[in-house]
């Protein structure tokens, strides 16, 4: 039964995830932040929600994917293993959703980042994950998955650190975040992947330690305290002014922590769709968004958003489910 109820609470978090990911690139029009393609129509509290959006989607997905391994690790299937069924679920997608779906949509709509460039650059580009848009996280989590295994595998030889390995995890994670750009050889995957080990680790952590963190979330003051103090800390980041790396890593762990403490057990039909089809439709929706952009900038913003998140995410819904039919499965990870 606890199980189960930890089955529906992830479920429940990667729909959460998706939600924020497709809502994120559907307003992303009106932030100050993005000046990919330009409006004329101001709209401060879809630019204010997106400042929230953005430190908290990938840093939630990436502790997800963490949370995940440790079943994965667990079973011990060797290196080389975990290299081929990452790279079927990770970059088969890439390059499939990539160079058959994405690159004619952006062709089709005149993409801006594509003028003047040739084939060769654009295969170019997708072999360094140079704008690629939303595919950037497919090789960032594949070399993620497989930093993470070779931590884990040497944590679990060296006599220090044998009894806790996503303690080890944890802070090899921190180091590459602070340091690891001196190593990435100006790759974008590995920078990428530096830059949210921590997220994915901390994830690990919440697993490998679930029996304790239930114990500490079964106190409501304790949750109260964990979504307070992390919607505080982000809020002044946001709204006040910027703080330094450490606070600033402390609000995105903090708010991490505290939804798997406050996320509920319970589920719907809706929610356990989105969250069976969540890779896919993260696959297919951002590409799709372009269209509005390029079509209708000026248009009204409820009208832009409504395309973008209802009508666009249905689509996408309906493609990966589509898909899921065909021999081509391996396009959506499956």
């Amino acid at each position: 039964m606890a199980d189960r109820k930890r089955s529906t609470q992830l479920g429940n978090i990667r729909a959460l995830c998706i939600f924020l990911v497709v809502l994120g690139h559907s307003i992303i029009l009106y932030s100050s932040a993005w000046d990919l393609y330009s409006t004329e129509v101001s709209a401060p509290a879809l630019d204010l929600m997106k400042k929230f959006i953005d430190p908290i989607q990938m840093p939630l997905f990436f502790s997800l994917s963490g949370y995940l391994f440790v079943f994965t690790h667990s079973k011990h299937r060797g290196f080389l293993s975990l290299l081929r069924a990452k790279a079927l679920r990770l970059l088969v997608p890439y390059f499939g959703i990539g160079l058959m779906y994405m690159l004619p949509i952006r062709l089709a709509i005149g993409y801006p980042g594509y003028q003047g460039r040739t084939a060769v650059q654009l295969l170019t580009n997708f072999l360094m994950s140079s704008d690629v848009g939303h595919l950037w996280f497919l090789p960032a989590l594949f070399v993620m998955f497989l930093l993470a295994e070779l931590i884990l595998t040497a944590a679990e030889k060296l006599p220090l650190v044998r009894r806790a390995p996503a303690l080890f995890l944890c802070a090899a994670a921190l180091g590459l975040y602070m340091e690891g750009y001196r190593i990435s050889f100006g790759y974008a995957p590995l920078q990428s992947a530096y830059g949210n080990l921590l997220w994915f680790s901390l994830g690990y952590g919440l697993c490998a330690w679930r029996d304790l963190a239930v114990k500490i979330f079964r106190s409501r003051i304790v949750k109260l305290a964990l979504a307070a103090s992390a919607i505080g800390l982000l809020g002044f980041e946001i709204l006040v002014a910027p703080m330094s790396v450490t606070m600033t890593l402390l609000a995105r762990a903090l708010f991490i922590v505290s939804v798997y403490g406050v996320m509920t057990e319970k589920t719907c039909s809706v929610v356990e769709k989105i969250d069976r089809s969540s890779f896919g439709i993260y696959l297919f929706h951002s590409p799709l968004i372009y269209i509005t952009f390029a079509n209708i900038p000026n248009a009204h913003p409820a009208v832009v958003v409504f395309i973008n998140l209802v009508v666009f995410g249905a689509v996408a819904y309906g493609l990966t489910s589509l898909v899921r039919k065909t021999k081509f499965r391996l396009l959506i990870g499956e």
